[in-house]
C-alpha cells in the first residue's frame, strides 16, 4: 500500500490533454473555419489555368480576398457547418494577340444555402481592351468550369467539416505554416477578427447573416432582346420608370434609374441572354453594393424567361430601416417587372 501523500501510480489520473477532456467530441466544439478556408481554395485554386491548352497560358495568381463566416460546429461527432463567403482571385496571362492581360474573378456569394449550385462567377479586367476582352470571352467559356470543380471539392470538404475532420486539425495546423512560408499567413491573420466579433451560429446551426440574396423567375411575352433593352437601353428605361435614367451600356459603364435612386455599374453584358451588374439604392450604407445577374431565355419564339438572382443585400440600409430585402423584392415585381409588362404589353 502507498504511503500518505504519495499516492499510486496505478491509481492516478494523468492529465490526457485536450482529448481526455473532451472524449470522441462529446462536448460542443465551435471552430473558425476562415483561415483553413483560405488555405484550402489557395491551394485549389491558384496556378489553374483558365484557357484551353492551345491559347496562350491565362492563370489564377493569387487569392486576393476572402471575407465573411464559416464556422464548424461540432458534438458527438456530428458536424454542423455555417458559411457565407465573399472571395476575389487575381488572373493574369497573354492574350491571342500577344498582350499582357490582367483582371480578376469575383466569388460574391459562395453559401451553405446552395451549396448544390454552381457559384456566380463575375469575370473582370484590370483595363478594358479588345486585347482583354478577347481573354476575357475564353474565361468565361473555359475558365468558368475549372473554378466550378475547385468549388465544388472545397465546399464538399468543408460540409464534411473541414478543419476538424479527421486528421483535420493537424492538416490545418501543416496547411498554415506552409501558408507563412509563401507569405499567405498575414492575410487570414487580418481577416480572423472579423469571424471572432461575430455574434455566435443559432442552434440552427446557420450563422447569422447581414448579406443576403433573392432569386426571381419571369415569363414574358415578347422576345430575349426585347427584354434584354428593357435594362439597356435608356430610352425604354425611361418610358417604363417615368423618371430620369442614365445607362451606358457596356462593361464599366454606369447605370442610374428612378433618378438617381438606384445606382450600378455594368459588369457583363451577353446580348441578349445575359447581364451582370453591381446595384445599389441611394439609401444604402456608403459601399454597400449588391450583385444583380438576369438570364434571359427564349426557349420559344416570343416567350421568354427570365431569371434574376441579387446576392451581397445589405441587412439594413443607412438609416437603420432592416427590410430591405422584402423592400428590393417588392421593388422588381412592382417598379420593374409589373411596369415592363403594363407600358410594352409583355404579358397582359
Amino acid at each position: 500500500m502507498a504511503k500518505f501523500g504519495e499516492g499510486d501510480e496505478r491509481w492516478l489520473v494523468k492529465d490526457l490533454g485536450q482529448d481526455g477532456r473532451n472524449v470522441n467530441n462529446w462536448h460542443w466544439v465551435e471552430r473558425d473555419a476562415l483561415p483553413w478556408s483560405k488555405t484550402r481554395l489557395t491551394e485549389l485554386l491558384v496556378g489553374q489555368s483558365l484557357v484551353p491548352e492551345d491559347q496562350p497560358a491565362v492563370t489564377i495568381t493569387k487569392l486576393k480576398k476572402l471575407e465573411g463566416e464559416a464556422i464548424v460546429n461540432n458534438r458527438k461527432s456530428k458536424i454542423i457547418v455555417a458559411y457565407e463567403l465573399e472571395a476575389v482571385l487575381a488572373w493574369e496571362g497573354t492574350a491571342p494577340d500577344g498582350a499582357k492581360v490582367k483582371g480578376e474573378l469575383k466569388l460574391p456569394y459562395i453559401s451553405e444555402e446552395n451549396h448544390d449550385e454552381d457559384p456566380e462567377v463575375l469575370v473582370r479586367l484590370k483595363e478594358e481592351s479588345k486585347a482583354g476582352q478577347a481573354v476575357r470571352d475564353l474565361i468565361v467559356k473555359h475558365g468558368r468550369p475549372v473554378v466550378y470543380r475547385a468549388m465544388s471539392q472545397f465546399v464538399s470538404e468543408l460540409r464534411a467539416g473541414g478543419p476538424v475532420t479527421k486528421g483535420g486539425s493537424e492538416a490545418a495546423s501543416d496547411n498554415g505554416a506552409a501558408s507563412a512560408a509563401r507569405g499567405a499567413a498575414p492575410a487570414a491573420t487580418s481577416a480572423a477578427p472579423a469571424a471572432t466579433d461575430a455574434p455566435a451560429a443559432s442552434g440552427s446551426g446557420r450563422a447569422p447573416r447581414d448579406r443576403r440574396r433573392i432569386k426571381l423567375t419571369e415569363r414574358f411575352y415578347a422576345s430575349a432582346q426585347d427584354i434584354y433593352e428593357c435594362f439597356t437601353d435608356a430610352r425604354r428605361v425611361l418610358a417604363f420608370t417615368q423618371s430620369p435614367a442614365e445607362l451606358d451600356a457596356r462593361v464599366g459603364g454606369a447605370l442610374s434609374m428612378f433618378g438617381g435612386s438606384v445606382q450600378g455599374v455594368f459588369r457583363e453584358l451577353t446580348a441578349p441572354s445575359r447581364i451582370v451588374m453591381d446595384w445599389r439604392f441611394s439609401n444604402w450604407a456608403e459601399g454597400d453594393t449588391s450583385c444583380v445577374t438576369i438570364d434571359i431565355e427564349e426557349r420559344e419564339k416570343g416567350a421568354v424567361t427570365l431569371h434574376l438572382v441579387q446576392t451581397g443585400i445589405p441587412d439594413c440600409d443607412r438609416f437603420g430601416q432592416h427590410d430591405v430585402v422584402g423592400l428590393t423584392q417588392a421593388g422588381w415585381a412592382n417598379q420593374i417587372f409589373h411596369r415592363i409588362r403594363q407600358v410594352f404589353g409583355y404579358g397582359i
